[in-house]
């Protein structure tokens, strides 16, 4: 009899010890306790921006659409500040540097991009920097979620956020519908249904749009001095 009771104690010992780690376990993922690796995701973002950096140079120079335009001023001017953030803690937390560089699955949309123009560049351009966003966010979301480094988690969820609601814009632009862009300089830029030339009178492009372009152009002629 004492050996049964012995017995059952034991086991309902072990079961009340899985039971606590296993409710523990929520809150250490909770605290960065987990197998995210923010160094390895510190370096991977930094050439995914830097490839959607390229995107949108190339946006600004070939889109059709002002509130297209001034999307893509924003992505470039936002992705290459995070770019620089992103470096200064690879230093800062490992003494390392990554040196931005396309990604070879990001070169293909380039090369496409460039031999188009017009509305079917607007179209494609959008699609591609739709999916480029849609690829990003599972890693966003793990890293807001849990990054060791809180001041990571909270550029994680700012990205998350943002590119959620730029992937919204980009399937307006493909759907041919109107969307409002805050280009961040003080304006926004809209666009009309009715347009189908960049110089059609349904254009509406508020003096943030060019403050906006105006950035992105000091930011490229920084990039490359």
């Amino acid at each position: 009899m004492n050996r049964r009771i012995s017995v059952k104690r034991v086991w309902a010992t072990a079961l009340m010890a899985a039971g606590l780690a296993v409710a523990a376990a929520p809150a250490a993922v909770a605290g960065g306790d987990s197998e995210f690796n923010d160094k390895e995701f510190l370096t991977m973002t930094v050439d995914h921006h830097f490839g959607g950096v390229r995107m949108a140079e190339l946006c600004v120079d070939k889109a059709t659409r002002a509130d297209l335009k001034g999307l893509c001023a924003k992505i470039d001017k936002d992705q290459t500040e995070q770019i620089a953030t992103m470096r200064s803690w690879l230093k800062a937390w490992y003494g390392t540097d990554e040196t931005p560089s396309v990604p070879p699955e990001t070169k293909p949309m380039l090369d496409k991009l460039a031999g188009l123009s017009g509305r079917t560049f607007d179209v494609e351009l959008s699609r591609d920097f739709a999916q480029h966003h849609r690829e990003f966010l599972p890693d966003a979301d793990e890293c807001r979620k849990h990054a060791k480094h809180a001041e990571l988690r909270a550029l994680c969820d700012e990205m998350y956020k943002t590119q959620s609601e730029e992937i919204r814009k980009f399937e307006a632009v493909i759907a041919g519908k109107p969307t409002t862009v805050d280009t961040g300089a003080g304006g926004l830029a809209t666009a009309s249904t009715n347009s189908t030339s960049a110089g059609a009178a349904g254009w509406l492009a508020a003096g943030g749009v060019a403050a906006a372009l105006g950035s992105a152009a000091l930011g490229r002629r920084l990039r490359r001095q």
